[in-house]
């Protein structure tokens, strides 16, 4: 799925752990990993919620599909890459 995350909203990084089905625990292992790119963002290990420009980061590169409330549903739906995805799935034939 195509993520358009809203850029004025911050997230919990224990919100982002359980839309990537992980403990809370698990998630700061793994941003433990990308800690030089976090800092180059100016991102505080003991920050409890997240810049928009990390949780896209994150997003893209944990491959969590955030869900539409939490997605800037305009940008969706402008996008050409959400059109083209939207008319495959009109065109294609059913299984049965």
């Amino acid at each position: 799925m195509i993520n358009f995350y809203d850029k004025n909203r911050f997230i919990s990084k224990s919100t982002l752990a359980r839309l990537a089905d992980v403990s809370p625990r698990t998630f700061r292992r793994y941003l433990a990993t990308r800690r030089p790119i976090l800092d180059a963002m100016g991102i505080s290990p003991k920050a409890q919620k997240l810049p928009p420009q990390a949780v896209r980061y994150i997003c893209e590169d944990y491959c969590i599909d955030l869900p539409p409330e939490l997605q800037d549903q305009e940008a969706l739906s402008k996008s050409p890459l959400f059109q083209n995805f939207l008319r495959m799935l009109q065109q294609r034939q059913p299984l049965y």
